[in-house]
C-alpha cells in the first residue's frame, strides 16, 4: 500500500503535459469545457502562463443563472476565464502578501498570505493546490471562481443602493480620497445599520466632523482581509487615529461577528484596491471619549 501511494505521488510529480493536459489530469473538467467553449484552448498553448484553476465544486457554487448567462455570452465567459490567467510561470514561492499580478483580462488579482492558518488566497479565493507544473506554465487550484471587481471601494459603495448613508457620510467627512488607497478592508454598514442608531447619535456624528471621521475610519483596516483569513478572537487594528481594535468572533453557526454585535451579511466583495464586507451594525470604539460625545449611558 505504501509503495502504491509513493508511486502515485511520483507519477503526479513527473507529469508535465501542457496546461490543458495538466487541468485534465487534475480533473478540472468544468474549466476545460468552458475554456473550449470560449475558444481559449489554443491560446493557452501558445505561450507560458499560470492558471488559477477553479475546481468543479467551485463552479457549482455559482448561481445557475450566472453560469447559464456566461455560457450564452462567450465574450463575457472568455473575460472571466482570462481573469484566471497571468503570463509566465508563477510559483508559490513567488507569492507575497498584497502582491498584484495583471491578468490576461487586463485587470489585476491580489495575493494575500495568512500565516496564522497557512492560507494563501488570490482575490479571496483559497489556493488549495500549488505548483502543478506544465510544459508551458503552472497551475494553482482554487476553491472559488474569481469575479473581476467592478471598481474601487468608493465605486462599490457608490454603486450599492443600500450603502447611500455611508457614502454621504464618507463624502461629508472628506474620506473619499483616503478610501482610494491600496490594500484596504472596509466593513461597510448598510443604511439599515445606521438607522439602528438613536437619532441623537447620528445627529452628533454629523455635527462633529472629527468624530465622524474617527468613526468611519474605525470601519477601515489598512490591509486586505478576506474571510478566508479571518479567525476567532482575532483583533484587527483600524485606520482611525488611535488604531482602535475590532474584535472578531468567527464560528460555523454565526459566521463573522464584529465586537460581539455586528454581523457580516455579505463578505468578500472585491475592489480594485481591496475588499468590502457588508455589516448590519455601525461599529463604535469602546472609548469614554466616544461614549460621552455620542451621549451613550
Amino acid at each position: 500500500m505504501i509503495a502504491f501511494v509513493a508511486l502515485t505521488v511520483f507519477v503526479q510529480s513527473v507529469f508535465a503535459g501542457n496546461l490543458v493536459d495538466v487541468l485534465q489530469h487534475n480533473g478540472e473538467t468544468t474549466l476545460i469545457s468552458l475554456v473550449k467553449q470560449a475558444g481559449l484552448a489554443d491560446a493557452l498553448l501558445s505561450g507560458e502562463y499560470t492558471i488559477f484553476a477553479p475546481t468543479n465544486a467551485a463552479f457549482s457554487k455559482l448561481p445557475q443563472s450566472v453560469l447559464d448567462g456566461l455560457q450564452r455570452d462567450t465574450t463575457a465567459l472568455a473575460n472571466i476565464l482570462k481573469y484566471h490567467v497571468v503570463k509566465g510561470s508563477i510559483h508559490k514561492a513567488d507569492a507575497s502578501n498584497e502582491l498584484q499580478l495583471e491578468t490576461l483580462a487586463g485587470t489585476k488579482i491580489r495575493f494575500n498570505i495568512y500565516n496564522h492558518n497557512n492560507v494563501v488566497t488570490v482575490e479571496g479565493s483559497k489556493i488549495t493546490h500549488f505548483d502543478l507544473t506544465a510544459s508551458n506554465g503552472m497551475v494553482h487550484v482554487i476553491d472559488t471562481v474569481m469575479m473581476p471587481p467592478t471598481g474601487s471601494i468608493v465605486d462599490l459603495v457608490a454603486g450599492n443602493s443600500h450603502l447611500s448613508t455611508l457614502l454621504s457620510l464618507v463624502q461629508s467627512a472628506g474620506l473619499a480620497g483616503a478610501l482610494q488607497g491600496d490594500g484596504l478592508t472596509v466593513f461597510a454598514p448598510t443604511d439599515a445599520a445606521f438607522n439602528k442608531l438613536d437619532t441623537h447619535v447620528l445627529d452628533n456624528l454629523k455635527s462633529h466632523p472629527q468624530l465622524l471621521k474617527e468613526i468611519l475610519e474605525y470601519h477601515v483596516v489598512p490591509h486586505t482581509e478576506y474571510s478566508a483569513g479571518l479567525y476567532n478572537r482575532e483583533h484587527l487594528r483600524t485606520l482611525d487615529s488611535h488604531h482602535d481594535i475590532i474584535r472578531l468572533g468567527v464560528s460555523s453557526t454565526n459566521g463573522v461577528v464584529l465586537n460581539r454585535k455586528s454581523h457580516v451579511t455579505q463578505a468578500d466583495i472585491s475592489a480594485t484596491n481591496g475588499v468590502v464586507h457588508i455589516i448590519d451594525h455601525v461599529l463604535i470604539p469602546a472609548r469614554h471619549h466616544f461614549s460621552s460625545i455620542l451621549g451613550r449611558k
